[in-house]
């Protein structure tokens, strides 16, 4: 409303395109007229004062972001009201899980699904060496396409383990937890090649595979091979 009336448009036209009425604009333009920026502030609202203050809310923002075990708990998922009730204890302040939910989403965290990892099982020395190769390969087929063809692969698995539960994490940082590195599973592997030319695998350890998933991250038939 403030920049439309600097601009030159008048009450009408900004209650227009606002969906206010022109005495509801003539109000906070008469208010910011008088006060400038401070008088558009919320005035002090009625009722109970928030249980959150700053405190408590400095304490969620660090905690949601922290593992649980480096905590000494015995698991390794936050969940609202798990995390309620280690701030109870922590600040003395008890907010329902319903509302500690909202409160989280206003901290930019969501609630999804965390991933295995096996990075704390992996040799540097290794991962060094293969990258490396993988490097000397794509070198190779740039120098002779026409000779020599470089496949990307990937692989899906159907698991006897259930999956991990949901858990709050901050937007953009997928939870990563350790795997003790054993589990029963079907291991699909798929490839597609790296300059685009359209060919592509596919093979399961056990079961018939008709399709892959490519690393654009959508389906596509592909005709089955050997690895």
């Amino acid at each position: 409303m403030v920049k439309a009336a600097g601009l030159g448009s008048d009450w009408d036209t900004i209650a227009a395109w606002s969906g206010r009425t022109p005495r509801t604009v003539r109000h906070w333009l008469t208010r910011f007229a008088t006060g400038g920026i401070a008088a558009l502030d919320d005035a002090p609202r009625s009722g109970r004062p928030p249980t959150a203050d700053v405190t408590y809310h400095a304490a969620l923002d660090d905690l949601a972001d922290r593992d649980p075990r480096a905590l000494g708990l015995p698991f390794d998922a936050w969940t609202s009201a798990r995390l309620s009730a280690y701030l109870a204890a922590m600040t003395g302040v008890r907010i329902a899980p319903s509302w500690l939910r909202t409160l989280l989403i206003r901290h930019r965290f969501r609630c999804g699904r965390p991933k295995h990892t096996l990075d704390h099982l992996r040799d540097s020395d290794a991962v060094a060496i293969g990258e490396a190769a993988i490097a000397a390969a794509e070198k190779k087929v740039a120098s002779e396409p026409e000779r020599d063809e470089l496949h990307y692969q990937d692989e899906t698995h159907v698991e006897t383990n259930l999956y991990l539960a949901k858990q709050w994490h901050r937007i953009g940082r997928q939870r990563r937890i350790a795997s003790v590195g054993v589990n029963r599973r079907v291991t699909v592997f798929g490839g597609t090649e790296s300059r685009t030319r359209g060919r592509s695998f596919s093979s399961s350890t056990t079961l018939p595979v008709t399709r892959v998933r490519r690393a654009r991250g959508h389906w596509r038939n592909a005709r089955r091979g050997c690895i």
